[in-house]
């Protein structure tokens, strides 16, 4: 019997949210320019280019080289900062293995820098790019450069993961 009372509570103030309340409501019908076409005037196609302007092509290689350069420079240094790694691998901290170490790994990622200025320059000319093609109503070129910027993005990411391995090893 206790129950009945809150039975009849529950189900009053259930009822309650559905009663109708007085007052104008908006229309559900649709509205005379909801029916119209959106866009009075065609709009021009798009203008897919398939290659790059000469000057931007040629910063966009001077770029990708540049991160080649470094990637090479990073791979020939890299089997001597890990063998130091390793060798410090438990040293005490401030040890002279394991200061040197560190300071092998600070010159590997000096020598990794110019990688990381290619991919600001590549991401510079995508920018720019990006602003040439919606003010001219092109495309494409910044499909052109997202490929070379993914392929340095790659390498720029492999250099770091392997610098922070090496770093965890220190610790």
């Amino acid at each position: 019997m206790k129950k009945f009372p809150a039975l009849v509570m529950i189900i009053t103030v259930m009822l309650s949210g559905c009663a109708m309340q007085e007052g104008d409501f908006p229309s559900l019908q649709q509205r005379p320019y909801e029916g119209e076409p959106v866009m009075d005037q065609p709009t021009a196609p798009t203008t897919v280019i398939s290659s790059l302007p000469a000057d931007i092509q040629a910063r966009l290689d001077a770029a990708v080289a540049q991160s080649k350069a470094a990637q090479n420079q990073f791979l020939n240094r890299l089997p001597a900062v890990k063998s130091r790694v390793d060798a410090a691998r438990g040293a005490a901290q401030s040890s002279e293995s394991w200061v040197v170490a560190h300071m092998d790994l600070a010159a590997l990622e000096i020598q990794r820098s110019p990688s990381v200025e290619a991919l600001a320059d590549i991401d510079a000319l995508f920018r720019d790019q990006l602003e040439r093609e919606t003010t001219t109503d092109q495309s494409g070129g910044t499909a052109l450069i997202a490929r070379q910027r993914d392929a340095v993005q790659a390498q720029v990411d492999r250099q770091q993961a392997e610098i922070e391995a090496m770093k965890d090893r220190l610790r």
